[in-house]
């Protein structure tokens, strides 16, 4: 990540480099027709077919032996020290399968581990940029995802990432939270960095939105980004089927838009320790002593689905 950690109370946003998230909009109802069917319960971990009319254009069950990495041919790595990402972490990611690894039921598990004052932990990637809105169709991205326990300092993260140059090339965070709050964020970032019309490195965000049960099963978060109407384009985040948040085109620049959300992105689920978002939001340094290692992402599919 580039950029710097936010030092100030207010939420903060994912990666490439830190970004805090403004509080911003309530909660709405789901009214996109194409919203993959939302599944906080189920005991399957089979990816969810495409809305009617729709194509799934990725996708990820994570099946597989217990014990074992994920699938390279769809995800790479990303490894190395967290402080390189920009946004104040401290952890170390590795490919360990400590830290990253299927359960033999479905699921994958990124982990935190504490070694004395160190921590390890996993990211992973898409290989490619390999999904995004067509011109005057739409692009859905979900997953059923179960966030950790364990106190200051946690930060998972599912997000998309555009090629190039952040943040000009677009990153929009379906799922954040810190500090095993209960809670869940969705922001876009895009434009030039610091300030911008994006007001990086913070972003565009909903702020964090409470969350129940969300530590204690599976939650089901959503975008879908909506190119059917020329300069009349939009993001919006649901969690469970239920719209929270939504970016319309005209929030910003129409180059600024072009050059975040006309592309296509990578997919990335991470679980970082301690930096900005967290730090900012309890006004501390994360992780404490009192911060429990072993704290675990479990995800239970990704997908893409795509019309237009």
């Amino acid at each position: 990540m580039f950029g710097h950690p936010r030092k100030n109370s207010l939420p903060s946003s994912r990666r490439r480099r830190p970004t805090s998230v403004l509080a911003m909009l309530a909660a709405c109802t789901l009214s996109a027709a194409g919203l993959a069917v939302a599944n906080t319960t189920a005991a399957s971990a089979a990816v969810p077919g495409p809305p009617s009319g729709w194509s799934t254009v990725f996708s990820d069950d994570f099946a597989g032996a217990a014990g074992t990495g994920v699938d390279t041919g769809k995800w790479k790595y990303d490894t190395g020290p967290g402080s390189s990402f920009g946004t104040g972490e401290i952890e170390t990611m590795t490919k360990s399968t400590a830290n990253v690894h299927l359960d033999g039921s479905g699921d994958l598990k990124i982990t935190a581990l504490r070694s004395g004052s160190a921590w390890t932990s996993g990211r992973i990637q898409t290989t490619t940029a390999n999904v995004g809105a067509p011109g005057g169709g739409k692009l859905e991205v979900t997953a059923s995802i179960q966030q950790p326990t364990g106190g200051l300092g946690y930060w998972p993260a599912f997000w998309m990432l555009g090629p190039g140059q952040w943040p000009q090339n677009g990153e929009l965070d379906i799922l954040e939270d810190v500090n095993a709050l209960s809670k869940h964020s969705g922001t876009m970032h895009c434009g030039t960095d610091p300030g911008g019309p994006c007001n990086e490195t913070n972003g565009i965000g909903s702020g964090l939105q409470a969350c129940p049960g969300c530590q204690s099963g599976f939650h089901t978060y959503t975008v879908i980004v909506d190119r059917t109407k020329a300069s009349a384009e939009s993001v919006t985040w649901y969690l469970d089927g239920t719209q929270f948040f939504k970016i319309d085109e005209s929030r910003v620049p129409a180059a600024t838009w072009t050059a975040a959300i006309d592309h296509k992105f990578s997919i990335i689920f991470d679980l970082a320790m301690g930096g900005g978002y967290p730090n900012g939001v309890c006004g501390c340094t994360t992780p404490t002593s009192a911060t429990t290692s072993g704290g675990t992402m479990t995800v239970r599919y990704v997908a893409a689905y795509q019309v237009g």
